[in-house]
Parts: C-alpha cells; structure tokens; sequence
C-alpha cells in the first residue's frame, strides 16, 4: 500500500471519527439544553478514590424496589411531585399527565433496577459539601434517554461549589 494511499486512509478514518465525537456530544448538549429536569433520591456512599480524587459512589432509591423489567433494560414511568422528584408508577407504558419515561437496565437477579451513572466526580476538597446529597438531578428527554447533571440537597437545591 503506497503511502498516499495510507495517509487518506488515515484522513478519512480521523475525520470519521471526529465526526461521530461531534455528534454525540451535540447529542448530549441537547439533552441537557431540552430534557425535563427530574430529580431520583440516592443513597450514597464512599466519597473519596485514591486514583479518581473525590467522587461520590451513588445508589438510587430505585434501585431497592421490587421492580421486574423482563428484558435486559427498558422504561419505567416515574411520576414527578410539585418539586420534579420522581417516583417509580409503573413498567413501561405511555406516560400520563405529571409522568415520564425513564430508560433503566435489570439488575443481576432480575428482580430490580439499575439506574446509571453509579458515581459522581467533583472538584478536590468539596467532599463535605456533597456529603449532603439527597437527590441525583437528571435531564429526561421524551424517549427516556438522560444523563446526570448534578446533585441536590435534602431540600432539591442543587449543590453548586462557590
């Protein structure tokens, strides 16, 4: 193979995967920018990895319920209070009026939900103040699909290091 030939071959792979990079994290930021904010109760735990700096380890209050999927992942319904805190309604179906779908995978046993991510990094030396953490604040978009952006306190404020 010539060495042009394997320099576009180089180009045209880097451009793809550029390209794919892009999209996703436009994707994202659609997400973020237009997904209906919910906010799920944790249960969380260990704040602190030698090799990631401080994070928080979470578990979600989901998590602990009975909930059988049938399948490997899937949507569940949560109905949302007056503050956006969500609570598991039902497996899959058409979200009514204060509902929405939420996108989970099944747990080993089956018998419960797993709900990503299952930790959260932040700044070195604020350990203390997101030992507060009650709630995990997630962008929800239509189809289920969400992704974590911060945590809340025990009165849903979002924990915002000054």
């Amino acid at each position: 193979m010539s060495n042009t030939i394997r320099r576009a071959l180089f180009l045209v792979t880097s451009l793809a995967v550029l390209a794919v990079l892009g999209w996703s994290v436009r994707d994202f930021e659609a997400l973020v920018n237009s997904g209906e904010v919910v906010l799920l109760q944790l249960a969380p735990a260990d704040p602190r990895s030698l090799i990631q700096g401080d994070y928080m380890r979470l578990a979600y209050g989901l998590e602990r319920e009975r909930i059988t999927l049938g399948a490997p992942s899937g949507a569940i319904i949560l109905a949302l209070d007056a503050r956006g805190i969500g609570s598991y309604r039902r497996v899959a179906g058409t979200p009514g009026t204060g509902e929405l779908a939420f996108h989970v995978g099944s747990n080993a046993a089956g018998d419960g939900v797993l709900i990503e991510p299952h930790s959260f990094l932040f700044q070195e030396g604020h350990a203390e103040l997101y030992a507060q953490a009650r709630y995990g604040i997630f962008h929800v978009d239509r189809s289920g699909r969400h992704l974590l952006v911060g945590l809340a306190d025990t009165e849903a404020r979002k924990i915002e290091p000054r």
